[in-house]
């Protein structure tokens, strides 16, 4: 353990530390723990709220009087401004759809005026804010259709209007003398009975909603004005018909004076409508007389607010201004509506300061109680927002070093009901479940050491010492033609499996599977100072993953697969090897076809492991070897002492005899005496039963014997073929 760590360090030192890639050279990046960052946030909240309840303290009077006013005359000029420009439009859209149909033709003349009334009376019903609707032609015929209950109790009695009468109706006709008005009570044909008449100079060619429309071809409103037949004020509009004549509207301002009255700023406020040259105002009503807050006489506040309105006609901007009324502080606010077709109207309101000042107080505290409930709230919020957020965060933390060590076992999602943070966990189960996937085609050291060090991608490699394993199926030819591909491949997944298991165990790391052989290598990319005793504990493991897992395809009557090993260590170049695009972490150097060589070399001598005597000289103390021989591989001309790697140093007492004998008749074999080194492996096969390598040399020794010892014999023996 102690080793493992020690590696595991010097790993981390070697390529800057797990977070070497990210940090820059020489600077440590300033952090701050998440407790702090939520007294931070707490402060950014509570401070500018103490402050906001301090600064209202100190200028409550003057804010709030402008900020009341400012609310309330916004509102007052969106609701007036949507009166009239709604109200106005909508209407007048309705007599333009009126004005191009055949019925208000000029030329159909009076048989159409039926129709016509129809049209003007359901205009009115849809419409509560008109008064009346009309139409007046080139020729100076009129007709008008109005509401009874816009009538005076006069009007009522001049015009003899029935009690349940709802409409009148009326027709002026004719030129000079003979022109007359008749007018009846809800009936749209004129009926042959019930009607009044009386001669008439009323002409409708002469009338502002006539004239203007005519004059901008187009929809007109007028100023407002007193109606010719009521002695209530409004505004008419006109629109032109094609042929000539004018269908007309008169828009009781009744309902605008109930608007102002409604936003009425204070109780004893001022608010008005008008234009530049209109002498009707439409103003809100004073107070009652019999409130106790009421202050009387206010006749000149409103001259003032009607003087301001009209001078300030034409402006864009709100004026403002405080004036002395009768020894009461007045503010007064002007400021212009949106045209409404070419007309422009003021809104004015005439405040008393002592009302904005007790307004301004109860504000105030208002505003104090909802600052205190908002720290409250700001307090338990942010409390309960950090705790939600640092449960969340924790077990992010926790699983993200966990995947830094490349431990994949945590398949949760971290669940949150904040969008980022859930996000930010999906994310992390995305890289972790891909990480596990990468890990499956790349060593986890491997992806270990890019995750520490993302730089140490690039193309190029470290000289470093390495132990190189290559293990082979003895006759896997033989046996992959008796059995199908895909159960083949199935078998060698299992088979890999196993060996990977036991390779792996032992901090290897598996370069490459070819074929039926697997490749690996120790000390890299981590370093491990005891790689060769690791790859000799891993060789071991594998050959005894390999019987286990041959014994049980034996007893279900498969084709089993017997393992051969091939060790050796050596100087390599580890690293990236390959194209930009597609890079392979693995080893260059004559270790690897040193290790593929003696792997090799089981088949001649029958054994399944064997080492290079780098491996054994290294490992003498942990582990049972057997020196097999000295020989010259195929294509070499370097000597090589080859070793068997036994068995654990453990088990020495059950194969001491055997490897005392054999090395007796190997010592024999090498000084020449060939019939004593054949009786010595004779012996030795006897005591541990068949034996490849005994059988190998006594082989040798027979055919040594009949042919004399070789010229310049030393012991080594020379494979002529690979």
């Amino acid at each position: 353990m102690r080793l493992e760590v020690a590696a595991a360090e010097e790993g981390e030192r070697s390529a800057g530390g797990s977070d070497a890639g990210l940090e820059p050279a020489g600077r440590r990046p300033f952090t701050i723990r998440f407790s702090v960052s939520i007294l931070i946030l707490m402060a950014a909240i509570l401070l500018p709220l103490s402050s906001t309840l301090l600064w209202l303290g100190w200028r409550a009077v003057d804010f709030q009087e402008r900020r009341s006013v400012e609310h309330r005359m916004t509102a007052l000029h969106n609701a007036v401004a949507g009166f009239i420009a709604v109200g106005v439009r909508v209407v007048i859209s309705a007599a333009e759809a009126l004005a191009d149909t055949s019925d208000f033709d000029p030329a159909t003349g009076p048989a159409r005026d039926q129709e016509r009334r129809k049209s003007l009376m359901e205009l009115l019903v849809r419409h509560s804010n008109l008064a009346a609707a009309f139409v007046g032609y080139a020729d100076g015929r009129f007709i008008y259709v109005s509401r009874t209950a816009n009538f005076t109790a006069e009007e009522r009695a001049e015009l003899k209007v029935p009690a349940n009468a709802t409409f009148l109706f009326r027709l002026i006709d004719g030129q000079g003398e003979a022109r007359r008005e008749s007018w009846w009570f809800d009936t749209i044909r004129m009926p042959g009975a019930g009607v009044e008449s009386r001669r008439s100079d009323f002409d409708p060619r002469t009338r502002p909603w006539y004239l203007e429309a005519m004059q901008r071809q187009g929809p007109a409103l007028t100023d407002p004005y007193r109606f010719a037949w009521h002695t209530e004020a409004g505004v008419s509009a006109g629109v032109p018909i094609d042929g000539g004549g004018v269908i007309g509207f008169d828009f009781n301002l009744d309902a605008l004076a109930q608007l102002l009255n409604e936003y009425k700023i204070t109780p004893n406020s001022i608010i008005g409508v008008a234009t530049d040259v209109a002498d009707v105002v439409v103003e809100s009503e004073p107070c009652s007389a019999s409130a106790p807050d009421c202050l009387p006489d206010d006749a000149k506040a409103r001259d003032i607010l009607q003087t301001m309105a009209q001078r300030a006609t034409g402006s864009d901007y709100r004026i403002e201004r405080t004036v002395d009324v009768n020894g009461h502080d007045y503010r007064f606010f002007v400021q212009a509506a949106p045209p409404v077709y070419g007309k422009s109207m003021m809104i004015a309101a005439a405040v008393p300061m002592a009302e904005l000042s007790a307004a301004s107080i109860v504000l105030l505290e208002r505003a104090a109680l909802a600052g205190a409930v908002s720290i409250v709230v700001a307090i338990i919020g942010v409390l309960g927002i950090s705790l939600l957020l640092a449960r969340s965060m924790e077990r992010l933390a926790a699983k993200t070093e966990r995947i830094r060590r490349l431990d994949f076992s945590d398949r949760i999602l971290v669940r949150s009901r904040i969008t980022e943070i859930l996000r930010l966990s999906m994310a992390v189960e995305r890289m972790r479940a891909g990480l596990e996937v990468f890990g499956l085609y790349v060593s986890k050291e491997l992806v270990g050491e890019i995750m520490r060090s993302p730089t140490s991608t690039g193309l190029g490699g470290t000289r470093r010492q390495l132990t190189v394993m290559f293990t082979d199926i003895e006759g896997f030819s033989r046996i992959s033609e008796a059995i199908e591909p895909e159960l083949l491949t199935s078998r060698l997944s299992r088979y890999f499996d196993a060996l990977g298991a036991a390779i792996s165990a032992n901090r290897g790391m598996i370069d490459k599977y070819i074929g039926d052989s697997v490749m690996a290598f120790w000390n890299a990319p981590q370093p491990d100072p005891d790689h060769i005793y690791h790859a000799c504990r891993a060789a071991l493991e594998v050959s005894r993953a390999s019987r286990n897992l041959a014994e049980k395809w034996r007893r279900l009557d498969r084709p089993v697969f017997h393992t051969r090993i091939g060790l050796h260590t050596g100087e390599a170049v580890v690293g990236n090897v390959g194209a930009r695009q597609r890079i392979n972490y693995t080893l260059v150097g004559a270790v690897a076809n040193q290790a593929s060589r003696l792997e090799a070399l089981n088949k001649a001598y029958g054994t399944w492991i064997l080492a290079s005597g780098d491996v054994a000289t290294v490992t003498a103390g942990r582990f049972v070897w057997r020196h097999i021989d000295r020989i010259v591989p195929a294509g070499t001309t370097e000597i090589l002492d080859i070793y068997e790697l036994a068995a654990d140093v453990g088990e020495t007492d059950e194969l001491a005899s055997f490897l005392a004998a054999w090395q007796a008749a190997r010592d024999a074999y090498v000084e020449g005496r060939f019939e004593a080194a054949r009786q010595g492996f004779e012996a030795a096969r006897a005591i541990r039963g068949e034996d490849g390598p005994c059988r190998t040399f006594i082989e040798r020794c027979q055919t040594f014997g009949e042919s004399g010892v070789p010229a310049g014999w030393d012991g080594v023996w020379h494979f002529a073929q690979k």
